[in-house]
């Protein structure tokens, strides 16, 4: 019989409001004073049909708490890209209020698009290659190599042809 198991309601309950605010998931098993790959087990214990119940109750609770954090950070993410956040208000001495909004964050939003519609908004990276102290690169070729290259395509078309009876493609001029 095997050592019994830590996971409690209570330590469910405990590591759920860990996640729920925003805590990644080892470090919210370190709070709890379990390890990380104690919690990575129970959660692939619990992840089957036949899953003891609790195991797939913990389960559920983690994925529902996990899920909570990212739908407020996704609100903040959104509310940042548009803009329009009250950041600063202030009442001065003559009674009037003045208030601050925030700008809509271009970086954000890009950054969002590009999450959630990858086919269309993705970063496009140039890539630049360079030669020694950033100079040009120098293409040379090696006549042994291409000469082998050569041979080598030549051998394999006549082994297609006698295999297949065809002609294939024809050689490749020198």
């Amino acid at each position: 019989m095997g050592r019994p198991t830590k996971l409690t309601p209570d330590l469910q309950d405990q590591l759920c409001r860990h996640l729920a605010a925003g805590h990644f998931l080892g470090m919210a098993a370190e709070l709890c004073g379990v390890g990380r790959s104690t919690v990575h087990r129970w959660m692939a214990e619990g992840e089957g049909e036949d899953a003891p119940t609790e195991l797939r109750a913990f389960r559920e609770a983690v994925t529902r708490a996990r899920a909570k954090a990212a739908d407020v950070l996704i609100a903040a993410a959104l509310a940042d890209a548009v803009g329009g956040v009250l950041v600063r208000e202030a009442e001065r001495p003559d009674g009037t209020r003045e208030r601050a909004w925030s700008q809509p964050n271009g970086r954000i939003a890009l950054d969002l698009l590009s999450r959630m519609f990858p086919d269309d908004w993705r970063p496009v990276k140039a890539v630049e290659v360079s030669g020694p102290q950033g100079g040009p690169v120098n293409l040379t070729h090696n006549e042994a190599v291409i000469e082998n290259i050569r041979a080598r395509v030549a051998k394999s078309r006549a082994r297609r042809q006698a295999e297949t009876g065809t002609e294939g493609l024809r050689e490749p001029t020198p």
